[in-house]
């Protein structure tokens, strides 16, 4: 009897393992994913700008077009809905939030909540980016588009280990101009 009770003990803890392991391995595909889409998203963002201001010497982001297509690649790269909602087969259980920084020639940096404008700041060359999500830093030296993306918790199967944080990644694209 006693070997039976060390038998079924040792597939308890033996089950556990597997399943947070495979339950943190598929946190970790995901959260390099949203690495991947917040590169690929901040890329897109200065992809939009302002052919005209272009023309005189100047890189000023069309944020218009811009978050435009940053809301588009979003729906289809992270499988949500128009309104930010995991669609079925998603892996994310929360609504997805994003941030927007454009920093451009003129000197102000819009940031944006989703797709409203949050504040626009002042701001030269040389000073450093503060996310306001993450410990996210980097310098502004040429017009940069930063993408801060806040996909809430992963699905875990285990439920005691369901407080665990946001996921929130960040990824920034320089536009060097020649």
């Amino acid at each position: 009897m006693k070997i039976f009770i060390i038998t079924v003990a040792v597939v308890i803890l033996y089950s556990f393992a597997v399943i947070f392991t495979q339950d943190y391995r598929q946190t970790q595909r995901n959260s390099y994913r949203l690495k991947y889409v917040c590169e690929e998203l901040s890329a897109t963002g200065a992809s939009f700008f302002d052919r005209e201001e272009y023309s005189e010497g100047y890189t000023v982001f069309d944020t218009e077009e811009g978050i435009k297509a940053i809301r588009e690649q979003l729906t289809s790269l992270l499988s949500v809905d128009s309104s930010m909602t995991p669609v079925a087969n998603s892996y994310w259980s929360k609504n997805i939030e994003y941030k927007i920084y454009f920093y451009d020639d003129l000197g102000v940096c819009k940031v944006y909540d989703n797709v409203s404008l949050d504040r626009e700041e002042a701001f030269t060359y040389g000073d450093l980016h503060e996310d306001d999500w993450t410990p996210y830093n980097t310098v502004i030296s040429d017009p940069t588009v930063v993408v801060t993306i806040n996909a809430g918790p992963g699905r875990l199967r285990l439920k005691f280990m369901d407080p665990l944080p946001d996921i929130i990644r960040s990824a920034s694209h320089e536009w060097e101009g020649i």
